[in-house]
């Protein structure tokens, strides 16, 4: 059965190539989108996804906000903040949100994949 991964990103080439990327790859999944936050905690109590790839500037609800309202739903859901951001401050408050991981979107390339592959082998 594949692994369900939901992309939750504003930026609809960002996520489109996001997507098209993880296609390509070797992996059993399916994959789902969602453009906000709001439709992004939505899609994830519906489609229930093991994984979550998710941004943390959202419109009207951040990424932050929605892990935290996915979680308590879904808390085995794996959730991976993508992010321009790569700070100590978000560090604390991906720990205290249960996040996964988080990736900077400039190393998206080089992590993403074994990321998954390490989270899917658990």
């Amino acid at each position: 059965m594949p692994t369900k991964i939901l992309i939750i990103e504003d930026h609809d080439d960002f996520r489109a190539m996001v997507k098209s990327y993880l296609e390509k790859q070797d992996l059993p999944m399916e994959v789902f989108e969602a453009p906000t936050g709001e439709s992004g905690v939505v899609k994830a109590l519906r489609e229930k996804p093991e994984i979550i790839l998710m941004d943390i500037r959202l419109p009207n609800m951040s990424g932050i906000d929605a892990a935290g309202r996915i979680k308590k739903y879904l808390p085995g859901c794996k959730i991976i903040i993508l992010t321009m951001f790569e700070t100590e401050a978000f560090r604390s408050i991906f720990k205290s949100q249960d996040i996964e991981a988080y990736i900077g979107k400039s190393e998206l390339y080089e992590k993403l994949v074994p990321l998954l592959k390490e989270i899917l082998v658990r």
